[in-house]
């Protein structure tokens, strides 16, 4: 038969030093992903994304208008365009009435804002893959015009996006991810 021999209470220093050899094998877990595999990767869904009443406003943003001036995406005065994918989930028809922001002067519509029930509407250019089916459909351009201030990127603006039947949407859009030839050089460096 086999003894199984037990030892007495932990000591004091014995539980300090198993403590401290705890603590310090959770800390060396916290660097890591300093240089994960995903750190160069962007969200396929770069834009906000919202509902009001039966219009579902998909990959909403502040186009990318290429190079940053003194870290501005667009400079006060100018105009920023939107691009977004309005898509009607239900059964009547509904239509996109104004855009505004507390960023911009005003805002414009250029096209017909109607969208079918079970339809959908592309705003501005929409280059993402989730947006293909949408550009057999309709297109039209939204723009804040007259920007109180700098537009700079990385940060998010209010826009409302009012609705003839599915009411007001505020929204908080990004600046639009690049895409294009300047895009495609900068993932290869």
């Amino acid at each position: 038969m086999s003894r199984v021999r037990t030892r007495g209470p932990i000591s004091f220093g014995s539980a300090v030093l198993l403590s401290v050899l705890a603590l310090l094998a959770t800390l060396t877990g916290c660097g890591a992903g300093q240089v994960s595999q995903t750190a160069s990767q962007a969200s396929a869904v770069n834009g906000y994304s919202g509902r009001a009443g039966d219009v579902e406003v998909r990959n909403a943003a502040i186009a990318y208008a290429g190079q940053a001036d003194n870290g501005a995406i667009y400079r006060a005065g100018q105009t920023a365009p939107l691009n977004m994918t309005l898509v009607n989930v239900g059964i009547a028809a509904d239509r996109l009435v104004s855009v505004s922001s507390p960023v911009a002067a005003g805002g414009q519509i250029q096209g017909d804002g109607s969208i079918g029930a079970a339809q959908s509407i592309t705003v501005g250019d929409s280059d993402s893959q989730a947006d293909a089916a949408a550009q057999a459909a309709r297109t039209i351009n939204v723009t804040l015009v007259g920007l109180k201030q700098d537009i700079k990127a990385g940060l998010n603006y209010p826009v409302v996006l009012t609705f003839e039947r599915g009411g007001v949407l505020n929204a908080r859009l990004p600046i639009g991810y690049p895409t294009g030839p300047l895009a495609e050089r900068s993932a290869k460096n």
